[in-house]
């Protein structure tokens, strides 16, 4: 991220207007295993099961959601995705000791090319209530590409895959994806999207915009203490016209300007 990005974020941000949409950070109780990991699905239209070491840990999984937290043990672990019985994914993971993350199944830079895992460990340092811990990740079947904030590049250059990570006041931003250094054609947004404070709030883009199947995926987890939790995930379609509509994966608002 260049360096007028940085000076931007510090000012930008801060007088964003804050809309009334919220997430909910739900705390998990205590489970054997030394790391914790949820299960993103970002496979548009298919609904899979995901089994971990051979055993299914979740099923009936619809694109856009989240798991339950899965307790294992650290180390290699091997993650099986499978659809209508047939295996489409089964790939080695690597999760650290005490670790949280979030290990998202979704569709590589080429839409027609197989389905991957990328891992991403959840940042749970405490932050305050008036504070939201971001991620965002690129997880779409697009090249390269610059995520807007409220019409200013704050991410830029994120390849499929990869990742960026800050700590933004609270507010509702408006977010777009366009490609790397063009504001044309947008692949998704602009939609709005509020952080839930003293939280991290993990942000995925999946789907393909030439398929019209361009979301994404909103993980809250409670920062408090290093404690992790379930956040109830939202998706946001961006139908035929290029015009974000919510829809309800959980009870959430939907995301509305």
């Amino acid at each position: 991220m260049r360096g007028s990005v940085r000076r931007w974020l510090a000012v930008g941000l801060a007088g964003a207007v804050a809309l009334g949409v919220t997430a909910l950070a739900v705390p998990v109780s205590s489970a054997a295993g030394d790391a914790t990991i949820y299960l993103v699905q970002g496979l548009p239209g298919k609904t899979v099961t995901f089994a971990v070491d051979g055993k299914t840990v979740a099923s009936g999984q619809k694109s856009g959601t989240v798991s339950s937290p899965v307790a294992v043990s650290s180390g290699k672990r091997r993650v099986t995705v499978s659809a209508s019985g047939r295996t489409i994914v089964d790939q080695t993971v690597s999760v650290g000791a005490g670790w949280s993350a979030d290990v998202v199944v979704h569709l590589p830079t080429d839409p027609n090319g197989k389905p991957l895992l990328t891992t991403y460990k959840n940042d749970l340092a405490a932050v305050s209530k008036d504070k939201a811990s971001l991620t965002v990740a690129h997880t779409a079947a697009v090249p390269p590409a610059d995520v807007t904030v409220d019409g200013k590049v704050l991410f830029e250059d994120i390849a499929n895959g990869q990742s960026l990570h800050l700590v933004v006041p609270v507010a509702t931003y408006e977010v777009a994806i366009v490609p790397t250094g063009k504001s044309k054609p947008v692949y998704f947004g602009p939609v709005d999207l509020t952080v839930q404070g003293g939280s991290l709030n993990a942000v995925y883009a999946i789907g393909n915009p030439a398929s019209k199947t361009m979301n994404v995926v909103v993980h809250v987890l409670d920062t408090k203490g290093g404690s992790s939790g379930s956040g109830k995930p939202k998706r946001v379609n961006t139908g035929s016209g290029g015009q974000a509509v919510g829809a309800h994966v959980t009870e959430l608002p939907a995301l509305t300007r």
